[in-house]
């Protein structure tokens, strides 16, 4: 028996339900329905549409025009005078887990934009790339959406004929991959017309398939707006709930039970309670200083230190973090960068001048390193501070994956004159170095570099082990006995590290590979797998997360909890997303992950095989897993590791399948190619690249690169020909330079023009021309890769006119 609307709304939670939208959610907006499509597509193109379907039909249409863009657009004419209306528009008013729809009209997007509410729509698998904004709704569109085809010239299709439906059946698949994963603990409703609807009916067949897939599937719930009792009794005789009423109605009922709207905290002390959005994104050091307890036996065994260790004691004091407070105090400055290699206490640093400024009452906050940076929710919390003339500072880790934003929210602060929010940011320097940065990280910041320990820090360390009772107990065995000036000999000689690799590199008796390797022997056969699982997946830059792990080696989601039992203090488990049911695994340190991949993937084909899966499996609505294609890429970890490019490049070539509006991949794929020698398919690939995105810096840099490659080492032309290349590389350079002049790497293959041309002819003038634009970038961003590069490229012509120009 079906379900009253009433009842069905009354145990109804927004957050953990998933609405899947039909026709019978557009019709109450006067949205043409399939049969109306489908007559007035026959009557304006004089074609019968006795016996087809809609996409049959459109397929015999644009076969016998050969014109889509006027199919395309007799279908847009239907909708012209379509808008929300009615429930629909309270839709927005709830905080729903996901939306799907098979949907073409704009109805949804339309109800969101007039409710001011955060909406990310997926339309084609262009869309598949890092999307930000946590907080937001995200609607899922199986048929495309109206305002974008590819007659249009967008890379969406809307998916209406025959051969529509076989160009996007990976699109498909990748966000049924993502409706499945979504099932797990939900509710789902499908919002349709009719029972007898045979579009209905296969939806709720893929739907009940997927769901039995799900260990904790979701409640499945059919709401109809025509009523059809025998129908209903088949659907409640599969487990499926049935309820009558349109989508009019349910908003209805569901606003008897739940206020729409909820004040807004205005007169907070916290700056986070006016902005709300950052929360899910930002962890608050004030908060975490005073509720998490500090743990010394897990700094110890590699965790970095928390803000409660540091605040408990449980640190050394790092030089650096002094000189940065003082930087950012006592100047102009609103930036400082910690630089420095994995392992030497960048984040430890960090935190501990995180807590300078909080002594000081300054606001402290640290974006969490997995989500998208939110500029402009950090840039009103900066003016808000401004406006009650207070002060804070944010702080990023692994800041190189933020670049891109980081840039955007200096210049914003720069713009608006804002010097009310710092920013202190950690980075490798081999990941920091290259990337291109906005000018005014140089104007109002400053690098700071750490490596070894200084005098004052091993005095401060010794002081430590010494006077701080649960340190001590752990490095007694050990370490006691020496006297302090014989361990400061011990710390000078190998104090390159922080806390962490100092305790158990130095003070041990034993060779550090030796503890990690007894430690991973004394585990359970099933957890040494998953420990090393996640040791190589992060040593190669991959965001693990619960359900990639169970994806990749197929483990009962029952077990996850015996899982992280047997491996506390080794693998933790961290909250990413609680709406999307998204929790990162993560191991102690980057040393231990290189340690445990050093001695247990040996064998290079196994690593493959491993990348392999992870691109398989990869679900690209989740910015996490995107994360992961990204760094997969990076020049000195994931595939870099494998010596034979061609398999290098097709991993990359599956990873651009997976996600084609990623530019990462692909930027990758030309920069291999081009050093392999295929220039021809390194010019198909630029030209694609160009096709979908446009121009950019790093294609620019690389469509440089070939004309140089193509001039120095094709076999058997003439020497006439080789610098005819070079101009043209060099008026391809000059243009270049101009277009994007705040990325240095263009500045120096201009350069490399220059070196080739002196090589081949003996001429200054295109060098020469190319330093004096390097000078003038330097002089203009102040970036001090820009100096190095003036002097490498000095040192490397001084060397080249020494030598006879080449006849080849």
């Amino acid at each position: 028996m079906s379900m009253s609307l009433s009842a069905f709304v009354q145990d109804l939670k927004p957050e953990s339900t998933i609405l899947f939208l039909g026709a019978g959610s557009s019709l109450p907006s006067h949205a043409p329905s399939v049969p109306e499509i489908i007559e007035h597509l026959s009557k304006v193109f004089h074609q019968s549409s006795e016996g087809f379907t809609l996409a049959e039909l459109a397929e015999l249409v644009e076969q016998k025009t050969k014109d889509r863009g006027r199919l395309i657009s007799e279908l847009r004419r239907l909708f012209g005078n379509v808008h929300a209306s009615g429930g629909l528009l309270n839709m927005p008013a709830y905080g729903w887990k996901a939306l799907y729809t098979t949907n073409y009209d704009e109805l949804v997007e339309e109800a969101y934009e007039r409710a001011g509410k955060p909406l990310l729509v997926y339309s084609s698998n262009f869309d598949f790339t890092v999307r930000g904004a946590p907080a937001a709704t995200k609607l899922f569109k199986l048929h495309g959406t109206l305002s974008k085809d590819i007659c249009d010239g967008h890379m969406s299709r809307l998916i209406l004929t025959s051969t529509d439906y076989s160009f996007t059946e990976e699109y498909r698949e990748k966000l049924f991959d993502r409706f499945r994963a979504d099932l797990d603990e939900s509710d789902l409703i499908i919002v349709g017309h009719s029972l007898a609807d045979e579009n209905i009916k296969t939806l709720v067949n893929r739907a009940v398939t997927l769901n039995k897939q799900v260990l904790s599937g979701a409640r499945i719930t059919l709401l109809m707006y025509t009523p059809d009792a025998d129908h209903a009794l088949l659907q409640e005789s599969r487990g499926l709930r049935v309820v009558f009423g349109g989508i009019n109605e349910f908003f209805s009922e569901l606003a008897r039970k739940t206020p729409l709207h909820v004040a807004e905290v205005s007169d907070s002390a916290d700056p986070l309670d006016r902005h709300p959005a950052l929360r899910p994104t930002t962890i608050h050091v004030a908060h975490e200083m005073q509720h998490a307890a500090a743990n010394a036996s897990r700094m110890f065994n590699g965790w970095p230190a928390t803000y409660a260790d540091i605040n408990a004691g449980l640190t050394f004091k790092r030089t650096i973090a002094e000189s940065v407070h003082e930087e950012l105090c006592a100047s102009d400055k609103l930036f400082a960068a910690i630089l420095g290699a994995a392992g030497v206490g960048k984040t430890t640093a960090s935190r501990q001048a995180m807590l300078r400024f909080r002594e000081g009452g300054v606001g402290c906050w640290e974006h969490r390193a997995e989500e998208t940076l939110q500029v402009h929710d950090w840039l009103a919390l900066a003016g808000d501070l401004a406006a009650r003339a207070k002060r804070g500072v944010l702080f990023l880790d692994d800041a190189h994956e933020h670049l891109h934003e980081l840039n955007e929210l200096v210049d914003g602060l720069v713009s608006h004159k804002l010097t009310s929010l710092a920013i202190i940011a950690a980075s490798s320097r081999n990941n920091w170095r290259p990337r291109v940065k906005t000018p005014n990280l140089f104007k109002v910041g400053k690098e700071f570099h750490l490596s070894r320990l200084d005098d004052d820090e091993i005095e401060t360390l010794l002081t430590l082990v010494e006077a701080n009772d649960a340190i001590r107990k752990l490095v007694e065995n050990t370490f006691v006995g020496f006297s302090r000036q014989e361990r400061r000999r011990r710390l000078v000689e190998r104090a390159q590290a922080d806390m962490f690799v100092c305790m158990k590199n130095i003070f041990a008796s034993e060779s550090f590979d030796d503890i990690v390797l007894r430690e991973y022997a004394e585990l359970a056969e099933q957890y040494q797998e998953i420990y090393r699982l996640v040791a190589v997946l992060e040593s190669a830059g991959v965001h693990v997360h619960r359900q990639l792990v169970i994806r990749l080696l197929g483990i009962p989601a029952t077990s996850v909890g015996a899982v992280l039992e047997a491996l506390t203090d080794i693998v933790t488990e961290y909250t990413v997303n609680e709406k999307e049911h998204i929790y990162g695994w993560k191991g102690r340190h980057h040393v231990i992950d290189e340690i445990i991949t050093k001695y247990k993937f040996t064998d290079i084909d196994k690593i493959i095989d491993l990348f392999d899966k992870v691109i398989d499996n990869i679900v690209p609505t989740y910015d996490i897993e995107i994360r992961s294609i990204r760094e997969l890429c990076n020049i000195d970890y994931g595939i870099a590791r494998i010596p034979d490019m061609a398999v290098q490049n097709r991993l990359l070539r599956k990873m651009i399948s997976v996600a084609p509006g990623e530019r990462v991949p692909r930027h990758r794929l030309i920069r291999n190619v081009i050093g392999m020698g295929e220039f021809d398919q390194a010019q198909t690939e630029i030209r694609i690249f160009e096709k979908d995105f446009g121009a950019d810096g790093p294609v620019a840099r690389y469509k440089i690169n070939l004309m140089v490659a193509r001039a120095t080492r094709t076999p058997g032309i003439m020497k006439e020909d080789r610098l005819a290349i070079l101009d043209q590389a060099r008026v391809e350079a000059l243009a270049a330079v101009r277009r994007f002049p705040y990325t240095p790497q263009v500045f120096a293959a201009y350069c490399e023009v220059g070196l080739a041309v002196l090589r081949l002819s003996g001429r200054f003038d295109v060098f020469d021309a190319a330093m004096v634009q390097l000078k003038e970038a330097e002089s203009r961003i102040g970036d001090p890769q820009l100096t190095q590069m003036v002097r490498g490229f000095e040192r490397r012509a001084a060397g080249v006119a020494q030598e006879e120009p080449s006849n080849e």
